[in-house]
């Protein structure tokens, strides 16, 4: 049985993608303490399997220096900030990566920023509780739109966007939300714009489903889990102006397990 110690983030459903493993006979530990490594733990570990770059570079750079193998996963966020890092910080990033034998993305398009060849494979969602949720409740709100806080943020996810579309939509009553990393904390002097913080991943299906759309309009993204759960709670989704109309495929935590395992086995 091949041992799997993932490394991840709060509030990022990676329980989802542990399960998934579980299920395909992986035996899988995960962990989110990830500023100290501990090397006994390592010993143990057949694949060091790092969720998100800035998230896991630490004990990714100690399972190589194990000589364990190593798998890195790639979102938009991560892929981008790569490229765009300079100095040391970058340096160390760019050993951990190359000394990696395997990388994965959630778009392929994420691997020009990166500059490593690997496989795409999104993440998978719990997406039976998403699909239970449509026809729910009856949709008292009609656009849902993401923007974590921060200025950084605000340009990325841009804000401006759909404050302009507030304006201009007087009558359509539109909710902001953040993630449980970076809340959004955005002051809006709309009434017709709320912003809620973040929400707990088990209550965002019924969130959706209060929802008609979402739009998510943004310059730096791999492929947002969110377009997907909006899609199967019934939403019209719009993602960077063009109507999404079909859900992908790896979102099914046995199709992503299957997919995982197919990668894993050409590195082992």
């Amino acid at each position: 049985m091949v041992r799997i110690l993932m490394v991840g983030a709060r509030g990022c459903n990676n329980e989802v993608v542990v399960e998934a493993l579980r299920s395909r006979g992986f035996e899988v530990e995960y962990t989110e303490d990830v500023k100290i490594p501990d090397p006994v733990k390592l010993r143990g570990i057949d694949v060091v399997y790092g969720a998100h770059l800035q998230t896991a570079s630490r004990y990714m750079a100690a399972a190589e220096a194990l000589r364990k193998k190593t798998i890195i996963h790639f979102v938009g966020s991560d892929a981008y900030r790569y490229a765009d890092e300079k100095g040391l910080r970058k340096l160390f990033w760019r050993f951990v990566v190359y000394a990696c034998e395997l990388a994965l993305y959630t778009s392929p398009h994420l691997m020009e920023f990166v500059g490593k060849k690997g496989a795409a494979l999104p993440f998978p969602i719990n997406v039976n509780e998403f699909k239970k949720a449509r026809g729910s409740v009856q949709p008292d709100r009609d656009t849902l739109y993401y923007c974590p806080g921060g200025d950084f943020s605000a340009k990325i996810y841009r804000l401006d966007w759909i404050l302009n579309h507030a304006r201009e939509h007087p009558e359509e009553k539109i909710t902001i939300i953040g993630n449980t990393a970076s809340p959004a904390g955005h002051k809006v002097d709309l009434p017709n714009v709320e912003v809620i913080p973040f929400m707990p991943q088990e209550k965002m299906p019924e969130l959706y489903a209060k929802h008609k759309r979402l739009i998510r309009m943004t310059s730096q993204d791999g492929l947002p889990r969110m377009l997907d759960e909006a899609l199967l709670c019934g939403l019209e989704v719009i993602f960077n102006g063009k109507k999404i109309t079909s859900t992908v495929p790896e979102r099914d935590p046995e199709v992503f397990a299957r997919r995982f395992e197919e990668e894993l086995l050409k590195i082992l």
